[in-house]
């Protein structure tokens, strides 16, 4: 019984790489669980491999999820392959190439996407337990980006006062009417300093041209 490796990288991340050995009579979906594994992400999502050629471009479709009658009716009136399920498929059927390449798509709302290569076809170890991680390169990143809360203080300098008057009057409104009073008397004593202090000037200044 022949034992496939795989090299798996992020299409965004390539410095992150796993290598996996699985069976030849195993499943897809047995090669899809063993990836999030590999990577730490968990398993709540749909996923696809695509069966790819030299340039990454996708073909026919192996799905996690269940492959309905009326999907499959739909896809021939199209002329499309029908969709094949991953717990269905063994992995010997569609390997045609020694070199044989996938695109693996986790998770249709974050499209987070795979290139799965074959790089070795090797003999079983019968001790070994398959599907296997054989070979880790650097951490996978997070499964979700987590959004940072907004600072404390930027959320203070968008806040207002809504007990805050918004003029004079309604300013008077707040005191009461002693209070009211108060200002009004000083109100006119500055007014009244106001003309004192005009009238002087005025005064000196006939002074200063009587004398010119």
């Amino acid at each position: 019984m022949s034992v496939y490796r795989f090299r798996v990288t992020f299409e965004e991340y390539e410095e992150v790489v796993r290598e996996i050995d699985i069976k030849s009579t195993q499943t897809f979906e047995d090669f899809h669980f063993i990836i999030l594994q590999s990577i730490g992400f968990d398993t709540k999502h749909n996923a696809s491999f695509f069966i790819s050629d030299d340039y990454w471009r996708k073909g026919d479709e192996i799905t996690y999820k269940e492959v309905n009658e009326e999907e499959t009716k739909s896809r021939k009136k199209e002329n499309l392959a029908p969709k094949k399920q991953m717990s269905k498929c063994k992995l010997a059927l569609l390997i045609d190439d020694p070199h044989q390449k996938f695109v693996y798509v986790y998770d249709p709302n974050t499209q987070w996407t795979f290139y799965v290569e074959l790089i070795k076809i090797l003999a079983d170890d019968l001790k070994a337990k398959y599907p296997k991680i054989s070979k880790t390169v650097d951490d996978a990143p997070k499964q979700y980006k987590t959004i940072a809360p907004v600072a404390a203080a930027e959320e203070e300098e968008e806040e207002f006062d809504e007990d805050e008057p918004e003029s004079d009057e309604e300013a008077y409104k707040t005191h009461d009417d002693d209070e009211i009073k108060e200002m009004e008397v000083e109100e006119e004593e500055e007014e009244q300093e106001e003309d004192i202090e005009s009238t002087e000037f005025e005064d000196t200044a006939e002074e200063h041209t009587e004398e010119d």
